[in-house]
């Protein structure tokens, strides 16, 4: 399941790397006016899926969450990157220790006054993981070889 903003090179690209008849894709585009968000018009390009379940909110939150963890990528910034591969090193280091080390106050399970909540990554969630990383077992880690 895909979602996107109305630009049509994802059409594009999703076709280029996946079996259309294995995906559903539907784009959701912000009508604008002065600048101002005053609707959303949601558009099923390939695939089976309901008007309801197009929606950009949960990309434009991570991308919100990449820019404030990544100086890089806010505009306007003093610290840029001039060599692309340094870039998605960097986006890599930084989405491991997003999903693996930093814990997500909107996963964490509350208990009752005498218990201690649960604190957990999305990495837990997914049940990739069954506990917190630190740093040292992050760059320690090998990665296993692939096979194929």
């Amino acid at each position: 399941m895909f979602a996107s903003d109305g630009n049509d090179q994802y059409s594009k690209a999703l076709v280029e790397i996946f079996d259309v008849e294995s995906i559903n894709y539907g784009q959701l585009v912000k009508d604008r006016e002065k600048g101002r968000v005053v609707g959303k018009t949601r558009r099923i390009v390939f695939g089976k899926i309901s008007d309801s379940d197009i929606e950009t909110v949960y990309v434009e939150r991570y991308n919100l969450t990449l820019r404030n963890g990544i100086s890089r990528l806010i505009r306007k910034s003093l610290c840029f990157s001039k060599c692309k591969e340094m870039l998605d090193n960097h986006l890599d280091v930084y989405q491991c220790y997003n999903n693996l080390i930093r814990i997500n106050s909107a996963l964490t399970i509350e208990k009752k006054k005498d218990e201690k909540n649960i604190e957990r990554t999305p990495c837990m969630v997914e049940d990739i993981t069954d506990h917190v990383w630190t740093w040292e077992e992050l760059l320690k880690f090998k990665v296993p070889p692939t096979t194929g």
